[in-house]
């Protein structure tokens, strides 16, 4: 990857490939490189786009690699028109896509993302929690597999995005229900009400924390 980026870094020194910015007073970028994977950022113009193609190409003749265009997508703003869409499509040799996908594993947001696209943080809290029967294990245990799931499945979504309140309620509502023995045929009695179980132990809670407060921790975080 190393000669592609240098490949990158001289058609933007050329002035042929025009790198994008975030927000107009940050840095500009044109390439992101994860693992295996690669991300490219240009303006939507044919200029770009076919200098976007000439690095490509070159760096799969000096290595006599592939791109491999099934698992390859272009992804544009929501102001380009379709006609535009098509006509950069064929010089990349791409197909276009509404969706950016996950990575690793999770959604990459954007723009035109709903907010179901994280419905699957409460379906793996969900199979993780209900997968321990309830009776088998004491007070002490419900709470520490709450901490367990809660902190270790959501964690890296929290990080980056702000989960939804229908998402963060729903993970609390779990969480309540796993610590005193409800479930869907069998309904217990909340003896603490959830605001004083998320408190510090030195407070007389239990240390659990609300995914709300989690959440707002993580993205509080400097990166």
């Amino acid at each position: 990857m190393e000669l592609l980026g240098r490949i990158i870094y001289g058609k933007c020194a050329s002035g042929d490939w025009k790198p994008i910015k975030a927000l107009s007073n940050r840095p500009a970028f044109s390439n992101l490189f994860i693992a295996d994977d690669l991300l490219l950022f240009a303006r939507a113009d044919s200029t770009n786009c076919r200098s976007v193609r000439d690095a490509i190409d070159e760096f799969c003749m000096v290595f006599g690699q592939k791109v491999n265009t099934t698992k390859s997508k272009v992804y544009f703003s929501s102001n380009i028109e379709r006609e535009q869409r098509m006509e950069l499509c064929n010089i990349l040799g791409f197909r276009s896509t509404a969706n950016l996908g996950s990575y690793p594993g999770f959604p990459l947001r954007h723009a035109s993302s709903s907010n179901q696209d994280l419905s699957f943080i409460i379906d793996r809290v969900k199979q993780k929690l209900v997968g321990w029967k309830a009776n088998l294990l004491s007070f002490a245990g419900h709470r520490i597999l709450i901490q367990a799931s809660i902190s270790a499945i959501p964690s890296y979504v929290m990080q980056i995005n702000h989960l939804p309140s229908r998402i963060s309620d729903n993970l609390d509502r779990l969480s309540r229900n796993f610590l005193w023995g409800t479930c869907e045929t069998k309904r217990k009695i909340h003896w603490i009400g959830w605001a004083k179980v998320t408190r510090p132990k030195e407070e007389g809670g239990l240390g659990l924390q609300t995914t709300k407060g989690r959440n707002l921790v993580y993205l509080a975080k400097p990166n």
